[in-house]
């Protein structure tokens, strides 16, 4: 018997150490010939997928529906730009065009509440879907979305201590906007290299608790993303900016590399509040500003 188990023993550290080199190979990625991954393995710089996410759905006062989307970038260092179209499509056709075709890294290469589907009363079924497609890196994820989750269901009522999402217009007395389906200016133009002043205008409201946001530093918080458009580089300066009262004008310049046609995308929260968070589904407000960019005039020199 004990020859036997010594025998065992043998075979299995053998095994063990024809392993480790085999593991060894692929130490980029964590990937293996089946495509699985360990699970403490590091997170890959590049070659992963994107993930299509559904944040929740909204029941509406007019019997209609709004579905909360966002999305996950399984790359740290790969930033992709997937245009709409096979690579990136909504399903059904009607709700095409709506999603980001730039998926960034870093802090925010998962995103939640992107953008939002509203769907008619019929889709009370829970058999009717928004599907939303990607396909990154070779490989495609596909989310069938729809309504009738309990878990998932989201509500415009304030948090616990009375956080709401931050009112947003595109000037001083201009029309406001809140929520995940936020507000949308007029298309703006701008020419490559030169700067684009952005200007929004927020403020923090609370329903239930007025002395905390009274006394709380949670102003709100503006940061920008490009949102759709050529595989180009956008940059912000700044990109996020807090404000230092409960409402006031934020302001910041865009920097365009490419021609063609873009969506930017402001995200205003006021995550500082205790019961309010990208996780919790509160408080942010979207605002949608497309941009025409043109090449500008001929460099003389």
């Amino acid at each position: 018997m004990e020859t036997r188990m010594i025998r065992v023993s043998l075979v299995l550290g053998i095994a063990v150490l024809m392993a480790v080199p085999a593991l060894a190979q692929y130490p980029s990625n964590s990937r293996y010939g089946n495509g699985l991954r360990m699970p403490l393995s590091p997170a890959p710089t590049s070659g992963e997928p994107v993930g299509p996410f559904l944040e929740g759905w909204f029941r509406n006062d007019d019997g209609t529906f709004t579905l909360s989307f966002g999305y996950f970038n399984l790359n740290t260092e790969q930033a992709l730009d997937i245009p709409i179209g096979p690579d990136n499509f909504i399903e059904p056709a009607e709700y095409n065009g709506r999603q980001p075709t730039h998926f960034p890294t870093g802090r925010y290469r998962r995103d939640r509440g992107v953008f939002e589907v509203t769907v008619p009363a019929s889709y009370a079924d829970g058999q009717q879907r928004v599907t939303w497609t990607i396909t990154a890196n070779g490989v495609t994820q596909s989310l069938p979305a729809r309504v009738g989750w309990e878990a998932l269901q989201l509500s415009y009522e304030p948090k616990a201590m009375g956080s709401t999402p931050p009112m947003v217009s595109f000037s001083a007395s201009g029309q406001e906007g809140a929520g995940i389906s936020g507000i949308r200016s007029e298309r703006l133009t701008a020419t490559v290299g030169s700067p684009l002043e952005l200007d929004l205008w927020a403020r923090e409201v609370s329903v239930r608790d007025p002395d905390y946001v009274r006394n709380a530093n949670v102003n709100p918080a503006v940061t920008w993303f490009k949102y759709q458009g050529p595989a180009a580089e956008v940059t912000f300066d700044p990109q996020r900016i807090a404000l230092a009262e409960k409402e006031g004008q934020a302001t910041t310049i865009a920097i365009f590399t490419e021609p063609g046609e873009y969506v930017l995308r402001a995200r205003v929260d006021n995550w500082r509040a205790n019961d309010s968070s990208g996780g919790d589904q509160c408080c942010w407000t979207n605002a949608y500003v497309p941009v025409r960019v043109t090449a500008g005039p001929p460099d003389r020199n």
